[in-house]
């Protein structure tokens, strides 16, 4: 058990302070020991952020007016995917796509999200219908009767130079040339993405030749570009069979099946390549 007497020890003893060590001999007293004992670290209060002319964003001081993370207030970035955009006077402008990016939705909030250089045409019922080898209407057909769009070719015979295809009429009954179909088949008068120009030739014999070769395959002068035939079956295009015959060549140019396997039986053609594709319309 512990008794008031065996407290009262402790607490005279915590009563009295303990004396300081002796001095060394040298050491300093006073004041001077005083400072010994100072922290050597000063703790740093931090005041705010001053900004002057440009405006606080967090613990940066930004310009909002050019800034285009921060575009006229803080936290709005001028960002866009896939594009080049700028901030100026604290509006954020859309500047270009990148290279091989297109905005083809006009949604700035999905950036230029097309892959290539160009749109893809889509059609809609209340489109007018224009010349560029696409139904804009979607009622199935491509440039019908637009005008100056495509242009008519028609074919003749004569006898001793076989067959014409021109873009005359009148040519396609001059001379002992009989007219066979008048706009027998038609092209597109400008080029559409596709095409090729076809080319109307000269041979030796006074006949013709055509072909998508701008030398004319070498064997035939060049007089000019009939219009632009197509490469593919694209938009109701038909292909163009071409056949040749005889000691004399003379070429037979025809989109009809029938004729082409009559004159291959019967008329001692050969049948050579498709020179392209044609539209029976205009």
């Amino acid at each position: 058990m512990i008794t008031a007497l065996h407290i009262l020890p402790l607490l005279l003893l915590a009563a009295c302070p303990s004396q300081p060590p002796a001095s060394e001999p040298g050491a300093t007293t006073g004041a001077a020991s005083t400072s010994a004992l100072t922290p050597t670290t000063t703790a740093i209060t931090t005041g705010e952020l001053d900004c002057g002319a440009l405006t606080r964003c967090g613990v940066t001081c930004v310009d909002i007016i050019k800034d285009i993370n921060n575009c006229g207030d803080c936290g709005i970035s001028c960002r866009i995917d896939h594009a080049v955009a700028e901030c100026t006077a604290s509006n954020c402008l859309f500047v270009a796509c990148e290279p091989g990016r297109v905005d083809c939705d006009e949604d700035l909030a999905n950036g230029c999200e097309t892959p290539g250089s160009t749109c893809p045409l889509v059609c809609a019922p209340d489109d007018p219908e224009l010349c560029n080898l696409f139904d804009d209407d979607c009622d199935g057909a491509c440039d019908p009767g637009v005008a100056g769009c495509r242009r008519s070719v028609h074919r003749a015979l004569s006898p001793t130079l076989g067959r014409l295809y021109t873009l005359d009429p009148r040519e396609a009954a001059s001379a002992d040339y009989s007219v066979e179909a008048l706009a027998y088949y038609n092209l597109y008068t400008a080029a559409m993405p596709g095409t090729v120009p076809f080319w109307r030739c000269l041979l030796p014999d006074g006949q013709h030749y055509y072909t998508t070769s701008e030398t004319c395959d070498g064997f035939a002068a060049p007089e000019g570009v009939l219009g632009h035939i197509a490469q593919s079956e694209v938009c109701g295009a038909v292909p163009l069979y071409r056949l040749s015959n005889g000691p004399m060549i003379n070429y037979l140019y025809t989109h009809d099946p029938a004729e082409r396997d009559d004159a291959i039986a019967n008329q001692g053609y050969l049948y050579e390549a498709i020179a392209g594709h044609v539209w029976l319309t205009p």
